[in-house]
């Protein structure tokens, strides 16, 4: 659930813009020329097998080169819709029915697409040999019964609510070719799909510089309006601006440094949407240091911190203040804004547990908005008698700092976090299995699992709504946590065409087309 990186939870980089755009004549404008669709991408991709994915890049070509029976639609609401499935029901808690719509094919002369290919793409993850490193989401699987050629039912061992929104209409949902995927080293693949069956098919990749995807012919579903998406990796903010503003690609994510010059002066050949994900941006504060372990340390320091500076410095004023992890307008949100800036309670719990003068860590990633954001944090901390270390890292070395620093050995950190519209994807990486692998913070409450689990399995909404709040004000209640922002994502096309985004602004490139 990443960016672009090592892993799906990080935001890193893939490849040099440079490289991506010494591919373009400056002189060319590309947009909507023909049959073909530009677009820039965060960074090149890792791997686009589902069962291992790493970054947005993947997602985005999985999304395109693979049938799912839903997707999210193209729009500002979390809906999903019918895409490679004719029909599908969820008959009670544990039982979804659904039937294909018939004559998709495969490529590479495999055929059809039937049930036989959703039983082995979902049962796939259950496959202890193969490990997948997504199976969490489909843990809950009993199996996948094949009644015809089209038509199948899946059966849960537990009822399983976000089966609707970060599995069967996201990355796990992807259905590949048995027959291909069974003859590939080793039952997995890494950039070569043996077999596509959605809109698009990859036809050339040049790592670092380009990606191209050309319609596929055999898919039963939206038909591309473009022929061709070529996909340039740009990891540079800036160069990704001045080529979409130089016509050289026709849509790009941009920097929130830009929103305010662009809303200002927007040229009359772009236009501008502020596309809102559930991302988070947070802070975690690890109990397990020995310089964090009393409580009230923490819950001084979270006190401190001027959660509004951080947002108008790294955020240019751009991105609003989070209420919790879960974004507004998801169920779980929290109404209720969180407390303001509280410098002299700060001040007497840091006395009252004896720790003014304490140093302690901050670990961040080496991004603009992430050290604009530390620097503000030092100085808060400064008033209260705590000093702060800023310590900066590539992405690699960031995303290894359990194994360099130990339990004890962090202290603070900054995070960015990419999720479906469900808090489950969040809660999972902080349950207590999970400390010393994506929970930095060594939060370990068995209540706090077993509510976890017990909100996976509740299909009320109403009721689930208020499980997922609990799970929040338990976060709280640690002092672990700090939640900054679900930041916008500005997105950036050419008049030319008509973009296609769902809520978060991930492209749906079939359904993208000229003005």
């Amino acid at each position: 659930m990443l960016e672009n990186g090592i892993n799906r939870r990080q935001f890193l980089g893939g490849s040099a813009a440079a490289v991506a755009l010494s591919t373009i004549n400056p002189k060319i404008t590309f947009a909507a020329s023909g049959d073909t669709l530009t677009i820039r991408s965060p960074g090149d991709i890792d791997t686009v097998d589902p069962g291992f994915w790493k970054n947005t890049t993947d997602l985005w070509v999985m999304d395109a080169v693979f049938p799912r029976l839903i997707n999210f639609k193209s729009g500002s609401k979390w809906e999903w819709e019918l895409y490679s499935a004719e029909s599908i029901s969820q008959r009670d808690a544990l039982t979804i029915d659904f039937k294909l719509k018939p004559g998709s094919m495969w490529t590479n002369g495999y055929g059809e697409l039937t049930t036989a290919d959703v039983k082995f793409s979902f049962e796939r993850y259950l496959d202890k040999e193969l490990a997948t490193e997504t199976a969490d989401n489909w843990a809950l699987l009993d199996h996948v019964e094949i009644h015809d050629k089209y038509s199948g039912t899946i059966h849960l061992k537990e009822p399983f609510a976000p089966l609707w929104w970060f599995v069967l209409p996201y990355a796990t949902g992807s259905i590949l070719c048995k027959a291909a995927v069974e003859k590939a080293e080793g039952g997995k693949f890494t950039l070569e799909p043996p077999a596509m069956g959605g809109a698009y098919k990859i036809v050339e990749h040049t790592a670092g510089q380009r990606l191209v995807l050309e319609a596929h012919d055999g898919f039963v579903g939206p038909k591309p309006h473009f022929k061709r998406v070529e996909i340039l990796p740009i990891t540079d903010s800036k160069a990704a601006e001045n080529a979409v503003q130089a016509g050289q690609v026709d849509w790009t994510r941009v920097s929130l440094s830009i929103v305010p010059k662009l809303r200002a002066n927007l040229p009359d050949n772009l236009s501008l949407e502020l596309k809102y994900a559930p991302d988070n941006v947070w802070m975690g504060l690890n109990q397990a240091s020995p310089r964090l372990s009393d409580i009230r340390v923490r819950q001084a320091i979270l006190k401190a911190i001027d959660v509004e500076a951080i947002l108008d410095g790294a955020y240019f004023g751009v991105a609003e203040r989070a209420h919790g992890p879960v974004s507004k307008g998801l169920l779980g949100y929290r109404e209720e804004a969180p407390a303001g800036r509280d410098v002299d309670g700060a001040k007497k719990l840091i006395e009252a547990a004896g720790a003014s003068g304490v140093t302690v860590t901050l670990d961040t990633l080496a991004d603009s908005d992430f050290l604009t954001g530390a620097q503000i944090v030092q100085a808060n901390l400064a008033e209260i008698g705590v000093n702060l270390v800023i310590e900066s890292h590539e992405g690699g070395s960031f995303w290894s700092l359990v194994s360099t620093k130990g339990k004890e050995g962090i202290d603070m950190n900054f995070n960015r976090w990419l999720a479906p519209p469900d808090l489950s994807w969040t809660t999972q990486w902080l349950l207590s299995s999970q400390a010393g692998i994506w929970n930095w913070q060594w939060f370990e409450s068995k209540e706090f699992d077993d509510l976890h689990f017990a909100a996976l399995g509740e299909t009320d909404n109403a009721k689930r709504a208020q499980m997922l709040m609990d799970l929040q004000q338990m976060l709280d209640d640690s002092a672990c946590y700090l939640w900054l922002t679900q930041p916008p994502r500005p997105m950036v096309w050419q008049n030319s065409i008509a973009a296609a985004m769902k809520p978060n602004g991930d492209p749906r490139l079939e359904l993208f087309r000229k003005a």
